[in-house]
């Protein structure tokens, strides 16, 4: 992964991040950068190191830190985020409600004489009005599973003394890893909604695949091929141009192996008592396989694998990543409830709370999946 400063010419306003985020009250830009050049100074100098310890018992610099770390985060959620944008789309919500997809988007959302039996817009003859269409009001609402998630990490006032905040420089990127597993654990929760098997087949070469077959080669034409067969609302769902084939650990190499065997033919020679294996190979059967990405995931083991189309290669949405809107960053905080001095003046963020002496940092976020539409997928647990 690149460094922060490189990910940070990304942003013309490094500050807000393009307005990514909201700096608390009291942080500015100067402060800010201040605070990003000591925590940089502490990483390799101990004296550094001491003064930072001094400042965030003695000032209000905490908040500063905390704006610090999320300019630190941001940048690399993207690449945190990969898993879960490899099997979902995004899409942002307005709030906690239920989503809903007007049928609409599937493209058979009007129905009258303005259209024909495609949906396809009705011929207009010359002089003659326009034929008039209705717009289904079909909803097809799913109960996403948009929710706040968080978690906090405390920095005692011993830690703090001890100039022991190795952790709070750290912060960031393991912050950020938590964010993108979180996406991903909400990705798979709403995949494993899907609700339908491999059934058993022949292909066109004669092999029989079991119903709930083990993922290789064959496995994956036969599920494919059933995907694309199937309807909705009378209409085929077609050729996909990509799928994701979701496997367990370790699976991936042994997969690859077998789709480089796919389509060849071993025909046994027997001359003057000579036998001979030929490999020659089946292009029939090798047109048959789809385009796909293996991807190995730690939630599945054994031979359990899943088939579904990649994101944005569907008419219709198959399965997507949610955000709030307005909240779509996740956010650090720092906990201000250290009180007040008896002659006066409020106390320094690492003088630690009021109750514990801890320094909290807080990181909410908000994220969801759903899935629109498991016609498009098939689930094997063997």
């Amino acid at each position: 992964m690149a460094d922060i400063k490189t990910l940070l010419e990304n942003y013309e306003d490094q500050f807000t991040l393009d307005g990514a985020i909201k700096p608390q009250a009291g942080v500015t830009e100067a402060k800010a950068q201040a605070a990003m050049e000591l925590l940089e100074k502490s990483k390799r100098s101990k004296s550094a190191e001491g003064q930072l310890s001094e400042l965030l018992t003695s000032t209000d610099i905490g908040f500063s830190i905390a704006h610090v770390l999320n300019v630190n985060m941001i940048p690399q959620l993207p690449a945190e985020l990969e898993d879960a944008e490899r099997l979902a789309g995004h899409r942002v919500v307005k709030d906690f409600r239920p989503v809903v997809l007007r049928s609409l988007i599937s493209g058979d959302g009007v129905e009258g004489a303005g259209v024909d039996q495609h949906g396809a817009a009705a011929v207009i003859p010359e002089g003659t009005p326009f034929p008039q269409v209705t717009v289904k009001n079909d909803e097809e609402s799913y109960y996403s599973t948009l929710r706040k998630r968080g978690l906090r990490a405390d920095v005692t006032f011993e830690a703090v003394i001890n100039d022991d905040i190795g952790q709070i420089q750290e912060l960031p990127t393991e912050f950020g890893k938590v964010v993108g597993r979180t996406h991903y654990a909400e990705v798979f929760e709403a995949l494993e909604k899907v609700n339908r098997d491999l059934a058993a087949t022949t292909l066109i070469d004669g092999t029989a695949v079991a119903a709930n077959a083990p993922v290789s080669a064959t496995a994956i034409i036969a599920a494919a091929s059933e995907i694309e067969a199937r309807e909705h609302n009378g209409n085929a769902v077609g050729s996909i141009s990509k799928y994701i084939v979701l496997v367990a650990p370790g699976k991936k190499r042994f997969l690859e192996y077998d789709i480089n065997q796919v389509g060849r033919i071993r025909e046994v020679q027997n001359t003057n008592g000579n036998t001979t294996i030929v490999l020659a190979p089946d292009t029939a059967l090798q047109a048959l396989f789809p385009n796909i990405e293996i991807v190995e995931s730690k939630r599945l083991t054994g031979n359990q694998w899943r088939i579904f189309p990649a994101p944005g290669t569907t008419d219709r949405p198959f399965l997507e990543r949610l955000s709030l809107r307005g909240y779509e960053q996740p956010e650090i905080r720092v906990r201000s409830d250290q009180g007040f001095y008896p002659g006066g003046g409020q106390v320094g963020i690492w003088q630690g709370g009021f109750d514990a002496d801890t320094a909290a940092f807080r990181l909410r976020l908000f994220t969801g999946a759903v899935l629109w539409d498991d016609i498009y997928a098939i689930k094997v647990n063997p």
